[in-house]
């Protein structure tokens, strides 16, 4: 039997309440599955407000959700003026239980979120069992959610262990168990925890595992989505200066019209005396990066995989604030040496930069591939990051469709009300 035969049909769900980084991990594995020699039909049903604007596989259908935005812990507001958070999020589930009623899909499977976002999967849930679809539920969790004990104490607030128990028949980890073992920093129960599988990092088919050494290209800035990191650009600029090196930014499809006045008063200061460029979206970033003497970046979770893979010299300024998600990412890759870590709450952040730039360009200048940008007195990486985590991501789809539920009672009998 051919594994099209036997997965005909995935529902890739992506909340994606903040920045690029839920959309691009599951328009990777779309990729993958749509790649597949008989591929299923796949369609994403994402929150992103860019979702129009990014690379899509040809085939790949998507629903698109009433966007919202976070504002703070577990917050969030619509994007669209005047219209309340209830009516948004009884919007989003109609959606989502329309396709599920509609498509019934042999496997959805939720990024991140276990709920979804303030819950909206529930209903989901509830309709899948009512329905007596045969939908396999599976969870994606990138590497690192935030602090363990954080994460513990909202998830037992919001009854995501007892939903854990009862509707997801698996648990795919994008990442590897000895840099961040989610299972026991979380808590994740038997009989569950038995079927977590660690597939490695998810990252771009378009990631190349070489690339050679340009001590003398640009410095490259990127944030990501651009909610937020102006002053990781601003930086940069300071690096790019004092490297002696061009600059390259980019500031993302969702800076504000305010952090982008900033940046450009601060390319206005600098420009005299260096040669800047702005874009303001890139739909190919590993192939910009190549070019790159350095990247400055956030920590998030695609930026980095797609910039290791290149084995393109990394200085990571992280986000700390509402999650520390980022930092505790670049903690675990610095200590691997695969790249430098600033951290933004101490010290001149572009005095800062310009050495880790400086230290990271050294480094790879004498490194051999997929040890680049070691910290003063790091070891090199062991070996270098699994970056085959989107084909294994698939895998594990098929088989969970392949077998048979293991959850230990009905689909719904304990979901939270």
């Amino acid at each position: 039997m051919t594994r099209a035969a036997r997965l005909g049909k995935v529902l890739l769900y992506s909340h994606d309440s903040y920045g690029l980084g839920h959309l691009r991990r599951n328009l990777a594995i779309a990729r993958h599955l749509l790649g597949e020699r008989h591929p299923p039909q796949v369609v994403l049903a994402s929150g992103s407000p860019v979702l129009d604007r990014v690379d899509r596989p040809e085939r790949l259908v998507c629903a698109q959700l009433p966007p919202v935005t976070k504002i703070g812990p577990e917050e969030y507001r619509p994007v669209e003026a005047n219209v309340s958070m209830s009516l948004v999020k009884q919007a989003r589930s109609a959606v989502l239980r329309d396709v599920v009623v509609r498509w019934r899909p042999d496997v959805l499977l939720v990024d991140h979120a276990p709920h979804g976002l303030k819950g909206e999967l529930l209903p989901v849930f509830e309709t899948i069992e009512s329905r007596m679809l045969a939908t396999k539920v599976v969870l994606g969790l990138r590497d690192i959610l935030d602090e363990p004990a954080s994460v513990r104490a909202v998830w037992a607030d919001q009854g995501v262990y007892e939903t854990l128990a009862s509707v997801y028949d698996q648990v795919v980890v994008y990442g590897e168990r000895d840099l961040f073992d989610v299972v026991d920093a979380y808590d994740i129960p038997e009989p569950l925890a038995s079927r977590v599988e660690f597939c490695g990092y998810v990252t771009s088919e378009r990631a190349t595992p070489d690339r050679a050494a340009d001590p003398g290209g640009y410095v490259l800035g990127t944030v990501g989505g651009g909610g937020d990191g102006v002053d990781v650009l601003v930086a940069t600029l300071e690096a790019a200066r004092r490297v002696g090196s061009p600059a390259v930014l980019c500031t993302g499809p969702l800076m504000s019209r305010a952090d982008r006045l900033t940046l450009d008063r601060a390319v206005a200061r600098f420009g005299p005396n260096l040669r800047v460029t702005v874009l303001e979206h890139v739909r190919d970033l590993p192939s910009l990066s190549r070019g790159a003497r350095c990247v400055v970046t956030r920590g998030g979770y695609n930026t980095l995989c797609e910039l290791l893979a290149l084995s393109v010299p990394v200085v990571v300024v992280p986000r700390v604030w509402p999650r520390r998600e980022q930092l505790l990412r670049a903690r675990a890759f610095a200590g691997r040496g695969l790249v430098q870590l600033v951290d933004p709450r101490h010290g001149d952040l572009g005095e800062r930069v310009a050495a880790a730039v400086a230290r990271a360009s050294a480094a790879d200048a004498g490194a051999p591939a997929g040890a680049t940008g070691s910290s003063p007195g790091a070891a090199r990486p062991r070996r270098p990051l699994d970056l085959d985590g989107a084909r294994r991501a698939v895998d594990v789809l098929v088989r969970t469709f392949a077998g048979g539920r293991d959850a230990g009672a009905p689909l719904g009998s304990r979901i939270p009300a």
